[in-house]
């Protein structure tokens, strides 16, 4: 069947039965999909029919659009807006024109994430001296947002590590590691030199947890996050104190206190862990 033949078939009702037609429809876009795009979308869990008409729909139209755009800065995508450089604004008139700049980009359903602190004359800098220089695909689709984030640009490595705790301690009380946990990193070193996969160190962990149904009372704070960057990579750290209960089988409680220390390397760009030490943790 052509791709002509299939929307044909579209114009017309393919079954007196509303739902049959439905399902009809649904089973012509994957192959709609599939002839002109190579696009297959698989759906897991049963979902309504005409929720899944509407998902295949909205995803034709964008790979579509996708496949079919060119590519453009973005200060072309904002229409080339009049913008004077920021060495040339004082910091009254600099706060003015980017906020007129968030106003244009929102218009656009363009937007800049921002995980640090940092001074509108850093954010107007960034955005008119690097951002309207990136391209993008000159299409929109209603209700997308294009996303860009600073730290991409300008890594935060302070922020990274923090971030990579954080996850550790969140897992931790939540008692969810797995082969999946990111901020694990491929493998540990032990105290006494042993080295353990992540696959070992997350069984471990399951080992742990499985004498403690559950964590309760904690309590923590991150006082102290160092790294040292290297040539390809780096070696960092983050330490402060916790406190939690542990809850035994027997509902008998154990209470964990005690500073812990989380070491990370940085690698491609991504900070994981490779060594632990917490209150409560044992390598096997």
């Amino acid at each position: 069947m052509d791709n002509e033949n299939i929307d044909d078939l579209f114009d017309k009702p393919l079954s007196d039965d509303p739902e049959e037609n439905l399902r009809m429809e649904n089973e012509l876009l994957h192959l709609k999909l599939q002839a002109e795009l190579g696009v297959d979308p698989q759906i897991i869990n049963p979902v309504d029919p005409q929720i899944e008409n509407e998902f295949l729909k909205n995803i034709f139209d964008f790979e579509h659009n996708y496949a079919s755009s060119k590519r453009v800065k973005l200060f072309e995508l904002l229409g080339e807006p009049d913008f004077i450089p920021a060495n040339e604004l004082s910091d009254d008139l600099l706060d003015i024109a980017l906020e007129e700049l968030h106003t244009l980009m929102q218009s656009k359903s363009i937007t800049v994430d921002y995980s640090g602190e940092y001074n509108n004359r850093t954010k107007y800098t960034f955005i008119t001296e690097e951002l309207f220089e990136q391209e993008a695909n000159d299409f929109t689709i209603p209700g997308m947002v294009m996303h860009f984030h600073y730290e991409e640009f300008h890594p935060n490595h302070k922020i990274d590590i923090e971030d990579r705790a954080q996850e550790f301690l969140s897992e931790w009380f939540k008692q969810s590691f797995s082969e999946l946990s990111w901020e694990l990193g491929r493998s540990f070193v032990s105290p006494d030199r042993k080295t353990y996969t992540k696959d070992e160190i997350v069984a471990q962990l399951k080992n742990i947890f499985s004498a403690f149904p559950s964590f309760k009372d904690e309590e923590y704070t991150i006082h102290d996050i160092g790294f040292e960057l290297q040539e390809g990579g780096g070696l960092g750290h983050a330490e402060g104190m916790v406190k939690y209960n542990a809850v035994l089988e027997n509902n008998e409680v154990i209470r964990f206190e005690g500073p812990f220390k989380i070491y990370l390397s940085l690698e491609q760009e991504w900070w994981s862990i490779f060594h632990i030490v917490f209150p409560g943790f044992r390598y096997p």
